[in-house]
C-alpha cells in the first residue's frame, strides 16, 4: 500500500519504529524499501497490506490491544520531531496539556474552558503513543488486531486510552457505562477532560482552515457536560 508522507523526518522514524517493535498482542503493517533503499520516494512511503476490518463495537479488545501496543513502546526513546510540529493536531494536543493558549473560536473557546477549569496537573510519566487509536485498530478472524496509521505524541500511554474513550462517547454512541474499561487508570478523569479538549481544538483547526465544523461541536457536548459533572 503507498501512503503519502508529509514529512520525511518523522516518516523515516516511523519506518524504524515498526521494525523495532517486537508485537505481542498485536500486530504491525511493515514499511517497504524502494529498489534505492529509501524509505520515501517523491512524498510516498510503501507498506505491507494488513488483514483486518474496522468494528466500533469492540470497546473492550480495542483497549485492551492499546495497552499492549504501549507496553511495547514503553522504552522508546523521545523523538526530536515531536516539539517542533505545528499541524492542527500538534497544536490541538499542546492546548489540551496547557503547552499553547486557547487562541480558538468564541463557542469552541468557551467549551474548553469549561474542562480547563476543571483541571489539574496530572502526574504520570511520558511515553510514546498512538495519539489517534481509536478508528486505526483493524480485526480479523483467528489473529491479534492489527494497528496502522501510528499517530506519534509524547504523552501518559493511558491517555490514549482516554482518547479511545472520548471517540466512543463523541462519535460512536456509547454510554457512560463504557468507562468501566478504564476504571483502574490513575487519573483518569483528568485525562479524559484532556482527551476531550483535544478532540475539540481539532474542530477549531479545521475550522480556522475554512471547513464548517461548529454543528460538529454539538455532538460533543453530551461528553462534555458528563465529565464536568464527574470533574465538578
Amino acid at each position: 500500500m503507498l501512503k503519502p508522507c508529509h514529512d520525511a523526518e518523522e516518516g523515516v522514524w516511523l519506518a524504524r519504529l515498526h521494525l523495532d517493535i517486537t508485537p505481542d498482542g498485536f500486530r504491525l503493517p511493515r514499511p517497504v524499501r524502494a529498489r534505492s533503499g529509501e524509505w520515501i520516494v517523491n512524498g510516498w512511503q510503501a507498506w505491507t497490506r494488513i488483514e483486518g476490518e474496522h468494528d466500533t463495537n469492540r470497546w473492550s479488545e480495542v483497549i485492551a490491544t492499546c495497552r499492549a501496543f504501549h507496553r511495547a513502546t514503553a522504552a522508546i526513546a523521545r523523538p526530536a520531531f515531536i516539539d517542533s510540529r505545528c499541524s492542527r493536531f500538534a497544536r490541538a494536543d499542546r492546548i489540551a496539556w496547557d503547552e499553547a493558549p486557547t487562541d480558538c473560536v468564541p463557542q469552541i473557546r468557551s467549551t474548553i474552558e469549561q474542562l480547563q477549569s476543571l483541571l489539574k496537573p496530572v502526574h504520570l510519566p511520558g511515553q510514546l503513543i498512538h495519539g489517534d487509536f481509536t478508528e486505526n485498530v483493524l480485526f480479523a478472524d483467528g489473529v491479534p488486531p492489527a494497528m496502522i496509521d501510528i499517530s506519534p505524541c509524547w504523552r501518559p500511554a493511558a491517555y490514549a486510552q482516554a482518547i479511545v474513550m472520548v471517540d466512543a462517547l463523541d462519535w460512536c454512541g456509547a454510554d457512560a457505562s463504557i468507562l468501566e474499561l478504564v476504571t483502574d487508570i490513575p487519573e483518569i478523569d483528568q485525562l479524559l477532560a484532556r482527551a476531550e479538549i483535544f478532540r475539540i481544538a481539532i474542530l477549531d483547526g479545521f475550522h480556522q482552515q475554512g471547513a464548517d465544523t461548529l454543528g460538529v461541536l454539538s455532538g460533543h457536548l453530551r461528553t462534555v457536560a458528563m465529565l464536568t459533572d464527574r470533574l465538578g
